[in-house]
């Protein structure tokens, strides 16, 4: 399998990748820069002793089968065994392709507009200046039962009953995803989450953008009174039920924050963020960063179509 023969069958090619030949094609050409760089960075050292290109040469050594190579991996979730029967390599080689790969994605949350990329949410003001809302929400994805009693407590979710990684994203009305927070361990509560995070702070410098939140937010007007918050009304003990007006307003709460849910199950559609995740813990930040930029991607090509 490689990019050429796969593109030929558009059917196959978007029922491996998620993405159309033509898609794949112009995400190419937005990646080659940022992996020359990160090759260069790689391979030209000071201490270097032979010249860049010497030694063995890769196996799948074009950009287009690398990339395409992560992007069924990320699909699929399949092992790196399957992989590499499907690409005729070892599963040494995949492994190694998908170590590189995911920095290369997951180093920038890709938005193109006029050619730029936006790295942060300020970048994201300075390029969208009409941003008038944000909807944040964490999501948790299971992982493999740790071995020791201190990191199955670290990572055990109360809410999943299970352990799980935890991510908090941030989306616009339009559906993209514009900020994503470092991973954490599931046991961690969202909205303690949140105030590590750069979200609050930004909210509060930028009061004309309104900030949504669920109803496991509750607090987060007192502790942040210059930012714009929106978020349903919860009933708490001791009080029967909600007002007519009340639930109505949860229900405007919820259509609004809809966005959000509608995100994550956009980025679950890829498998390593849906299966029980059985790679590196100190890699997961990163490898759900190069979803969100895949899915970024994919939102704003056909939205443009």
């Amino acid at each position: 399998m490689r990019y050429a023969s796969l593109a030929r069958r558009p059917l196959h090619f978007r029922n491996f990748t998620g993405f159309t030949p033509s898609e794949f094609s112009e995400l190419i050409s937005v990646v080659r820069s940022e992996w020359f760089h990160q090759r260069r960075e790689r391979l030209d050292r000071p201490d270097r002793k032979r010249k860049i290109g010497g030694g063995p040469k890769h196996k799948i050594p074009e950009l287009a089968d690398r990339l395409l190579v992560y992007v069924i991996y990320a699909k699929l979730y399949l092992p790196y065994l399957v992989i590499g029967y499907l690409f005729g390599v070892d599963q040494a080689t995949i492994c190694r392709i998908v170590a590189e790969m995911a920095p290369v994605l997951g180093k920038k949350i890709i938005i193109r507009r006029s050619g730029k990329r936006i790295r942060s949410i300020e970048e994201l003001k300075e390029l969208f200046p009409d941003l008038d809302e944000i909807i944040t929400d964490a999501t948790e994805q299971e992982i493999q039962r740790p071995q020791t009693k201190r990191e199955r407590k670290k990572h055990h979710s109360g809410k999943q009953k299970t352990f799980t990684m935890k991510t908090q994203i941030s989306t616009t009305p339009n559906k993209l995803i514009v900020h994503v927070g470092s991973s954490i361990p599931g046991r961690m509560h969202d909205y303690r989450y949140l105030r590590s995070t750069e979200v609050p702070d930004w909210l509060q410098r930028h009061p004309e953008v309104r900030g949504r939140f669920d109803l496991g937010y509750q607090g987060i007007k007192k502790d942040y009174p210059c930012a714009t918050i929106i978020h349903g009304i919860k009933r708490f003990r001791g009080r029967k039920r909600l007002t007519r007006s009340e639930k109505i307003f949860n229900t405007k709460c919820s259509k609004r924050r809809i966005v959000v849910e509608h995100g994550i199950a956009r980025l679950k559609k890829f498998g390593i963020l849906s299966h029980i995740y059985r790679n590196d813990k100190e890699r997961y930040s990163t490898i759900f960063q190069s979803i969100v930029s895949l899915t970024n991607f994919r939102t704003l090509v056909r939205q443009a179509t």
